[in-house]
This record gives C-alpha cells, sequence and structure tokens, in this order.
C-alpha cells in the first residue's frame, strides 16, 4: 500500500489482511477499471450499516417503540451524517477517481464520500466479518448512537402530541389514519396521516404503518411550533 492509504488503514482502527478490498473500496466508478470499482461494496456495507445501527439502537432503547427507532435510525445513517464521519476520517484524501473527473471536481462531492465510506464498511466486513464490521461502525457512530434518544425531535412523537391535544383540546386524542402505500411491494412505502377534531395537522411516511403514524406525529408537532 502506498503511505497515505497505510496511514489511513491506521484512522480506521481496521488491519486489513486482504488490503486489495481497501483499495477497492476506495476506487470511485469513474476511474472505469473494468467494474472493479466501489458501487458493489457500498451496497453492501449500507445494509451492514444498517444492521449493526438498528441493533444498537433496539438493545440501547428498549423503552422506544418501532417508529421513534426508525427515526432514529434514519437520521444516524442519512447521508449528510454519513458525509460528515467520512470527512473527518480523511476519505476525501484517499478517494481514487479518474483524471477527468477531478479536474472538474476539485474535491470528492458527499455523494462520493458517503459511497465510499459504506465501501468502506462492506471492506470491512468481507475481510474480517460481521464483528470486524460492528467495532468498525460503533467506533466511528458509537457516540452518534448514544446521544441519539436526547437529541432527536422525533422520539416518541405520538405521545408528545397526544400530551399536547390533551392539554389544548380538552382531553382529544389524536386519530391517524392509512393513506395509499407508495413504492413496489419489495420496498412498499406506508403513508399515514394525523387528524385532530376532523382537522388534518401532519403527514408522514415510513418503512411500517407504525413508522408512518410516528412521522405524521412528529410533522405535526414541527407545524405545531411555526
Amino acid at each position: 500500500m502506498t503511505p497515505p492509504l497505510n496511514s489511513f488503514e491506521k484512522k480506521t482502527g481496521y488491519r486489513f489482511t486482504d488490503t486489495s478490498l481497501l483499495e477497492l473500496a476506495l476506487t470511485h466508478p469513474s476511474c472505469r477499471v473494468d467494474q472493479n470499482d466501489n458501487q458493489r461494496l457500498e451496497f453492501l456495507g449500507d445494509a451492514v450499516l444498517g444492521l449493526v445501527v438498528a441493533e444498537a439502537l433496539y438493545r440501547n432503547n428498549p423503552q422506544l417503540d418501532e417508529g421513534a427507532l426508525d427515526h432514529m435510525r434514519a437520521s444516524l445513517v442519512n447521508g449528510k451524517t454519513l458525509t460528515t464521519h467520512a470527512r473527518a476520517l480523511g476519505v476525501g484524501t484517499v478517494l481514487q477517481v479518474s483524471d477527468a473527473q477531478r479536474q472538474h471536481h476539485a474535491e470528492p462531492s458527499s455523494g462520493m464520500l458517503e459511497d465510499a465510506f459504506e465501501a468502506l464498511i462492506g471492506a470491512i466486513h468481507l475481510d474480517g466479518g460481521i464483528q470486524a464490521a460492528r467495532s468498525f461502525i460503533l467506533r466511528t457512530l458509537g457516540d452518534a448512537i448514544e446521544a441519539a434518544p436526547a437529541i432527536s425531535t422525533s422520539i416518541n412523537p405520538k405521545g408528545r402530541l397526544q400530551e399536547w391535544a390533551q392539554q389544548q383540546h380538552d382531553g382529544a386524542v389524536p386519530h391517524y389514519s392509512a393513506l395509499s402505500p407508495a413504492g413496489p411491494d419489495h420496498a412498499r412505502v406506508y403513508q399515514a396521516a394525523v387528524q385532530l377534531n376532523d382537522t388534518e395537522l401532519g403527514r408522514g411516511q415510513g418503512s411500517s404503518k407504525k413508522a408512518a403514524e410516528t412521522a405524521a406525529a412528529a410533522n405535526a408537532l414541527h407545524q405545531l411550533k411555526r
């Protein structure tokens, strides 16, 4: 490995047995090397990341329902958050891109950094297994995972909305209704609306009916603050 890549490997806290996996994780598709780029690793890393974060949130927050956990997970694995972690690791300094790409964009885009970060997780998983990947993810995102319940505005929004309704509307209870789901059967996106005294307060969507209701409540609370 080159000295910069060697230094980067040390920053990850994981030592690769097969260093070609690390090199592949940091190879952008613009290099056009017969599909030997990081896209497939990014696909794998995205799934591993989602699993590890979901497991950590599940274990750390036994008091929270599915909707609140779903929202916290989304906030921890979204593009903006992963880009921040990628920058902190210095992914942009070792990401391999084509000369043409570099001429048009001197610095890697947020999307490129996010993909490379997920590809890195995929590479660690293939090289060292799920425990190695879990250790890397928890080292990198551990503080954010621990802090998620305290800083997330979406924690138990249904309970908070019901509390508000009972205080402000003489004990009235919000009513949730399912809207038409979107997307294909294998990736269904559920949608819901929340009403109070026949007035719609907000809408939301999620990977389950509960998650959609939680999102609707969170949206309603946001609207009420405006």
